[in-house]
């Protein structure tokens, strides 16, 4: 069985960048360290500041929702709740061809 592929998009002020990256540099540190873990990547789009992009690969999808039941995202839902412009979108992906 392949891996699960995930990539979400989380819209925030702009404003509130410095806590927004404080918030999830925490979250990369601690969601790397998870067991059905195999890759996770935070970027800013360079095409709209204050919309951070999630490139995550996990074994399962047991292990993603493990993930997000983890005291980390709930941390991480916390710092952001107040700065979110936008509904937080999460994308299972699906391989094409």
């Amino acid at each position: 069985m392949s891996d699960l592929r995930v990539v979400a998009t989380i819209p925030t002020d702009p404003a509130a960048a410095e806590a927004v990256r404080a918030g999830l540099a925490d979250l990369l540190a601690a969601t790397l360290e998870e067991e059905g873990c195999l890759g996770y990547e935070v970027y800013e789009s360079a095409a709209q500041p204050g919309v951070y992009v999630t490139i995550e690969s996990w074994r399962s999808q047991e292990d993603l929702d493990a993930h997000v039941a983890t005291p980390h995202v709930a941390r991480a839902f916390e710092t952001l709740g107040g700065v979110l412009t936008g509904e937080v979108a999460i994308h299972p992906l699906t391989p094409v061809g």
